[in-house]
């Protein structure tokens, strides 16, 4: 596994061993930031489930101003910080050792809403609305930001009814991107 473009482009990642995690495939990576384009310059992310890391560091690689990881297991937090460390971006990447729920439940501690939030739970994730009702509770989305949730495509596409609304999806093998955006 390895950043596939931007200026850490090449660099190795670290992946647990076994089937644990399903990390984002190189192609995968490839369509979801191609349809972000130059949305991720700057932008401050939110890498929710994010198991090995890799949306979180190929978003700084492209030029990502900051990007809060959170993951629930501490292996994987570890090895989160381990590829900020390969890739020389730890300045830029906080890892938070938290349950999703949990996390997104708490008041933002943040002064402004992130840009942009990358969500790629386990397949077998059943609590999607729950997980679109805290990130439209606690406003933890800017006004112009994006929300893409990555899933499998045997899953049912999530039409959330409040805050924000699915504007495209993204196809890859067994692998959907979801774009969201606030409504107007």
């Amino acid at each position: 596994m390895r950043v596939i473009a931007g200026l850490r482009k090449g660099h190795n990642l670290l992946a647990p061993p076994g089937r644990e995690i399903r990390p984002t495939s190189d192609r995968v990576r490839t369509v979801l930031f191609d349809v972000l384009g130059e949305f991720v310059v700057g932008a401050s992310v939110l890498d929710l489930f994010a198991g090995a890391g890799t949306l979180g560091v190929e978003a700084l690689s492209r030029g990502a101003r900051a990007v809060a990881f959170v993951e629930n297991q501490r292996r994987h937090a570890e090895i989160i910080q381990e590829n900020l460390r390969r890739t020389h971006l730890e300045h830029h990447g906080q890892v938070i050792l938290a349950d999703a729920f949990v996390f997104l439940s708490q008041p933002r501690r943040r002064a402004a809403p992130y840009q942009l939030i990358l969500a790629d739970p386990p397949y077998r994730f059943d609590e999607i609305p729950r997980c679109f009702e805290l990130i439209e509770s606690q406003t933890w989305l800017a006004q112009d930001g994006l929300l893409v949730w990555e899933t499998s495509v045997r899953s049912t596409t999530f039409r959330s009814g409040n805050v924000l609304e699915m504007f495209k999806e993204r196809v890859v093998g067994e692998t959907a991107l979801r774009f969201y955006q606030k409504k107007a």
